[in-house]
């Protein structure tokens, strides 16, 4: 690596950095600046998960078997792409020891090991399963969530030298993400049954295999992470995020009295930061650790985020956009006008996934209408470009 390659690692590291999963592209924040990027790379077919290690960022990509993962230097963006299995529905990645990363594989109930230096398959554990999605590890052994969607309650434990399935726990309904605690306890996230409210977190004795405690916190909680001493588990899609005390097992924010709204991605810095990425109302915002929100970035559709280095606050910069659209009416129901489009650009509606609803190609004049009677009620994103805006459709 050229030494101005690295000079720019250095300095993304040291003002702090955030990645995003925003509508189809990578966003970044720089934290020092106040610099919003809408997009420094694209991103392939419904992109689930996003990290940061060792000076790249790392997307898993779901829908794709070409690109299935994704590193991208920091500060200089630079793109390498891995392909994984054959509609495997990979769903997300954690580190490992001596420069590898494990990546779940959903349906094909396994974790495919990667060195993210060369960016090539080294090995994989089979027989993970129902279903695979979030990871946590401990003392060379991998914790995997299997919650069969819905259909499944464990907890698959491997060991990573070896390879080897060599347990596997019980959880609660639908369990879908692991925090350990890193004193031998074991938090597990249970959405149980969609739509019944029975979201709890789970806690497990990882010296014994039993499960503790089993906390209802209500609605359909999905991710969870940790910052001094609290676990925040997300229901982006209910009420938001709910909090409890990883020491006392205290509720302390359950689906009847959320902490906040959103949840579609959460991650904490150097400084114990909580970022907290809110989709339906675009934007991603930071929390210092007495829960005291000090800052709140604009972000298209924001949803799986990774952060490096800290928050220091903002300095100065600007909001790099572009160029501008609008969308009118909005409300609207049947049709929509975008303004502003260059000519040949491509334009996009996402609904609040972050999928592709619909889109079309700009003309020689800057206002294209675009027929949306075949899209749901709710809320979408019209993204053209670095530009975006938001409207909704009302019942017809």
């Amino acid at each position: 690596m050229s030494s101005f390659a690295f000079g720019l690692i250095l300095m993304a590291l040291i003002s702090g950095d955030a990645l995003i999963i925003s509508a189809g592209n990578l966003a970044h924040i720089d934290s020092e600046t106040g610099i919003v990027t809408p997009s420094v790379g694209v991103l392939h077919t419904y992109p689930n998960d996003v990290i940061i290690h060792e000076g790249s960022a790392f997307v898993v990509n779901s829908g794709v078997d070409e690109g299935t993962l994704q590193k991208f230097e920091l500060g200089t963006w630079i793109l390498t792409e891995l392909g994984i299995g054959s509609g495997w529905n990979c769903w997300a990645s954690l580190p490992l020891s001596e420069g590898k990363l494990a990546v779940s594989a959903a349906l094909n109930n396994s974790i495919t090991i990667v060195n993210t230096s060369t960016m090539q398959i080294v090995s994989s554990i089979e027989g993970v399963g129902p279903n695979p999605e979030w990871m946590a590890t401990e003392n060379n052994l991998l914790y995997i969530a299997c919650g069969g969607w819905g259909a499944g309650e464990s907890v698959v434990v491997a060991n990573t030298t070896t390879g080897s399935v060599i347990d596997t726990l019980t959880a609660g309904i639908n369990c879908q993400s692991l925090i350990s605690d890193g004193n031998g306890m074991l938090f597990a996230t249970c959405s149980g049954t969609y739509g019944n409210d029975e979201g709890s977190v789970v806690v497990i004795d990882l010296s014994t295999g039993d499960i503790t405690d089993e906390l209802p916190v209500g609605g359909f909680p999905a991710y969870s992470t940790a910052a001094n001493g609290i676990l925040y588990v997300s229901d982006p899609w209910g009420a938001g995020v709910y909090s409890v005390d990883m020491t006392t097992l205290e509720i302390l924010h359950d689906s009847g009295n959320p902490f906040c709204s959103g949840g579609n991605g959460m991650a904490v810095d150097e400084n114990g930061y909580l970022w907290i990425s809110d989709g339906m109302n675009g934007e991603v915002r930071v929390y210092d650790t007495t829960e005291t929100l000090v800052h709140t970035y604009s972000v298209t559709s924001p949803a799986a985020i990774a952060v490096s280095g800290s928050w220091l606050g903002i300095s100065g910069g600007s909001i790099q956009t572009g160029i501008s659209i609008s969308v009118s009416p909005n409300p609207a129901a049947c049709a929509i006008t975008v303004s502003g489009v260059p000519p040949g650009e491509t334009v996009r509606i996402y609904d609040v996934t972050g999928r592709i609803a619909a889109e079309t190609i700009g003309g020689n004049n800057s206002t294209i209408t675009m027929d949306i009677t075949r899209l749901a009620t709710g809320l979408y994103t019209v993204v053209s470009g670095t530009a975006a805006a938001r409207f909704a459709i009302t019942a017809r």
